[in-house]
């Protein structure tokens, strides 16, 4: 098996989305953050590593990093592709500390990168990847109105973000995550005389878009704010010509699995994050 390279995120997609499109939801992180390096809505902390493993001309898996500790993976069809890309990850020098994928795959990586680094992984989330084409209308909608957030909310809105980011594991500054969101026109919030939830989209792929960011205030739990403002940023992007729009869940909290079932999400796959440590 050959691994190859890529310098750019265009020239990435030119060899590897075909392969990714056959699964285009379950892809939807890399094709996301592929394209949005293309067409610059997306920064790279680090230089982007792009890789794919090939058997012949059969690429068996792909992954990437532009984030300076976490690597992503796709399915890999062939599970014995995924020692070369450990060996061609390892070499970069790259301080992996968390690698994030569909399993199996993502949790074999994770050993085999554990191993040459004599280091423990360890699955420190376990998600699952939903699918919506259409939002199920039967659901009454708590009050209010989604809206675009203002820029003159992003005090309260970062203070909410940074309750997220630490729910999630993400290392983000919350007051970039914020205005990032902001200035992309991506943040929008549910408003019942004030804002009670929000939400936001990004990964644009080539049919679809990914929904995230969801946050409600613990005093605004309850009221099922967060569950119109999902179904009706939802509703909004398909709206906008994409055909569909999908979302990662911890699985292990349930009522956020149960409220994105009643607006029309389905599960598609389990993935799951895991973490190196020494």
């Amino acid at each position: 098996m050959q691994v190859e390279r890529f310098p750019t995120a265009a020239s990435f997609l030119l060899v590897a989305e075909p392969f990714l499109l056959r699964s285009e939801v379950e892809n939807t992180l890399i094709l996301g953050v592929a394209h949005g390096l293309v067409s610059g809505s997306v920064a790279a902390e680090v230089p982007p590593y792009f890789a794919v493993v090939r058997e012949g001309a059969e690429i068996c898996v792909a992954a990437f990093q532009t984030l300076a500790a976490k690597l992503g993976v796709t399915r890999a069809l062939r599970p014995d592709a995924l020692m070369p890309l450990a060996l061609d990850v390892y070499a970069t020098g790259s301080a992996v500390r968390s690698v994030v994928g569909p399993e199996p795959s993502v949790g074999a990586l994770a050993a085999h990168l554990a191993a040459l680094g004599n280091a423990r992984a360890r699955r420190s989330m376990a998600q699952r990847i939903h699918q919506l084409r259409a939002v199920d209308t039967g659901n009454q909608l708590a009050p209010g109105r989604l809206r675009p957030a203002h820029a003159t909310e992003t005090d309260l809105l970062a203070t909410w973000a940074s309750d997220f980011l630490q729910v999630v594991g993400d290392p983000a500054d919350p007051v970039e995550a914020v205005r990032e969101r902001l200035t992309r026109g991506q943040l929008f919030v549910w408003d019942h005389k004030r804002p009670v939830s929000m939400a936001a989209w990004t990964g644009k792929t080539p049919t679809g878009v990914r929904v995230g960011f969801v946050y409600t205030p613990p005093a605004r739990r309850g009221h099922g704010y967060a569950t119109a403002a999902v179904a009706s940023l939802s509703q909004l992007l398909l709206d906008q010509g994409n055909r569909y729009c999908c979302l990662y869940t911890d699985v292990a909290n349930p009522t956020s699995n149960a409220i994105y079932h009643r607006i029309g999400y389905r599960p598609v796959c389990d993935a799951a994050v895991y973490s190196l440590a020494d």
